[in-house]
């Protein structure tokens, strides 16, 4: 969907393409099912439904078994629930704080 909406945008769709490319299929480090259990960690995290469809059939193809994936999709979910507890009790803290001024 992005690249078709970014068609029309040749100046924002090159550099975007390059980046995919780069990141997504030319790794210079990680192996594809290591990309893809990363990619498939983040779309949990990120709650990217679409990302998910990919990754999850991508992973699998690379040769991701289905307890890689699911602890894939539990470490990805973990970090999520982590970040949002972190940023919603440093705001609990900082109305203790303003209470006490």
């Amino acid at each position: 969907m992005v690249p078709e909406m970014l068609a029309n945008r040749p100046d924002i769709f090159l550099p975007y393409f390059g980046l995919s490319t780069a990141v997504l299929f030319e790794p210079k480090h990680l192996d594809r099912k290591t990309l893809e259990l990363a990619a498939v960690a983040a779309g949990s995290a990120l709650a990217s439904e679409h990302c998910l469809g990919v990754h999850l059939e991508q992973a699998e193809a690379a040769g991701a078994s289905r307890d890689e994936i699911f602890e894939a999709i539990m470490v990805g979910s973990f970090l999520s629930m982590t970040r949002s507890q972190s940023v919603a009790l440093r705001a609990y803290k900082r109305m203790d704080e303003q209470k006490e001024d």
